[in-house]
């Protein structure tokens, strides 16, 4: 709802129709019903400031991420759609301060109950695909923040997410763990410590690991000679037994490996060598020979989950990796657009409740398309039904308006199209203003053409 001051001209009071406001009706009911009484205690709304309630608060910072819109075009936009009339400025404070209860919210949203499954069946234990990107700001080397994220596979949503700067290591001990749950990860987690953490939250991984970062024990304590075990003797995938210490205690653990196809072991193997060259190190002849396996640590039972089930599930792990490249090319979460500490950090949790909306949409989408062997050869795309979300949840924050509303608001756009203090003069209202200037020519001394 717009409040303007109160010096303004009867005409400010012109609001646009909330009849067909898909926002009040769609969005808002999906908040928690504590969002107004959180917003006040973490400070985030205090006193009416051309606000009138947090929603209004809320859909210009998810306006402002999903345009992507600067602050000043975020300025029009809440004029027109009838938000507030503030200062490009007074956005900006607005979404440097209010980090704790965006936080708060992410969390809501990430901690409600996952849509139903769009298959009808729901595995008795989740399956959590673990990975991190890293996030650019201007001027940056690349790699300013971090993104660690689980992906809850059997719902098809995000389990947890946080953010940190370029010094948050990727481990496991960010995330709470239930009892039952799957963790599967690449080899950036592949220690004894994921494992430790774990077990003591009756959880099980799956995990990448290198030998020389992974030491493994036999059941009398010595040393588990990988290579060795990999020796070729004509089996493509192999399965054994060891233990692995950490801070005293023991814990047992399955090594499950498998050949990769000839074309992608030369790959990992030029990789390899590519590595050891910018290192200044030379690749010895075991780590030739494992470049040709996965090696993957497990503490599934062998008795409910073969070797095939092990491979299979780290094999999906490539999932977690497709969300975090929608993430990049869908809302382009990788780059952000500010510099401010503050600003980047609630820029990117306002993605992220952004997106986490959005999942909720494509749930419920799934459960109502048609589903079974007649269309598995032409499954449902999840990249079109993403960008389909995506422009639906936009549609509904951003809204539309016409030109006639354009017009009746323009003496209030006006402080937003006008450029600020410039170097040197503009060049087009110079000349247009010169040629306005000159004088011009009476009818009798103009050209006589023959």
């Amino acid at each position: 709802m717009l409040v303007f001051p109160h010096h303004t001209d009867p005409i400010a009071h012109t609001q646009p129709s909330l009849v067909g406001d898909t926002w009040a009706t769609e969005v808002v009911p999906r908040w928690p019903a504590t969002l107004a009484a959180q917003a006040r205690t973490l400070k985030a709304f205090q006193r009416v400031r051309g606000l009138a309630t947090p929603h209004d608060l809320l859909r210009g910072i998810l306006a402002y991420v999903l345009g992507p819109l600067s602050t000043r075009r975020l300025g029009v936009w809440a004029v027109l759609v009838g938000v507030a009339d503030i200062s490009e400025a007074a956005w900006r404070k607005r979404l440097r301060t209010r980090n704790p209860w965006l936080l708060w919210r992410l969390s809501e949203l990430v901690a409600t109950s996952a849509p139903p499954d769009a298959l009808g069946v729901r595995p008795q234990r989740r399956v959590l695909l673990v990975d991190a990107r890293c996030l650019s700001q201007p001027g940056g080397p690349g790699d300013d923040w971090r993104l660690p994220l689980a992906y809850d596979f059997t719902a098809g949503r995000l389990g947890q997410v946080q953010g940190t700067d370029r010094r948050g290591g990727e481990h496991l001990g960010r995330y709470q763990w239930q009892a039952g749950d799957v963790i599967v990860a690449d080899r950036g987690y592949g220690y004894r410590r994921s494992v430790a953490l774990a077990v003591r939250q009756h959880a099980d991984v799956i995990l990448r690991l290198h030998p020389a970062t992974f030491p493994l024990e036999t059941e009398g304590g010595q040393p588990f000679a990988v290579r060795r075990w990999l020796r070729p003797s004509g089996d493509t995938t192999r399965d054994g037994h060891g233990w692995c210490c950490w801070q005293g205690c023991r814990y047992r653990v399955r090594l499950v490996a498998a050949t990769l196809d000839p074309a992608l072991a030369r790959q990992a193997r030029r990789r390899q060598r590519r590595k050891a060259q910018k290192a200044g190190r030379t690749l010895t002849a075991p780590t030739r020979a494992g470049a040709g396996w996965i090696l993957v640590i497990t503490t599934l039972e062998a008795a409910t989950w073969s070797t095939a089930d092990v491979l299979a599930l780290y094999r999906a792990r490539w999932q977690v990796e497709l969300v975090l490249k929608r993430m990049k090319q869908r809302r382009r979460l990788h780059q952000i657009r500010s510099t401010n500490l503050a600003s980047v950090a609630a820029t990117v949790r306002a993605l992220l409740s952004a997106w986490a909306l959005h999942e909720e949409t494509v749930g419920h989408l799934r459960t109502l398309l048609p589903t079974g062997a007649s269309i598995a050869a032409t499954p449902v795309s999840r990249w079109l039904l993403t960008g389909l979300g995506l422009d639906t949840l936009r549609q509904h924050v951003q809204g539309t308006w016409s030109e006639a509303r354009v017009r009746a608001c323009l003496s209030w756009l006006r402080r937003f199209l006008v450029s600020g203090r410039r170097r040197r003069p503009h060049q087009e209202s110079a000349v247009r203003a010169w040629l306005e200037q000159r004088p011009r020519p009476h009818r009798g001394h103009q050209r006589q053409v023959a």
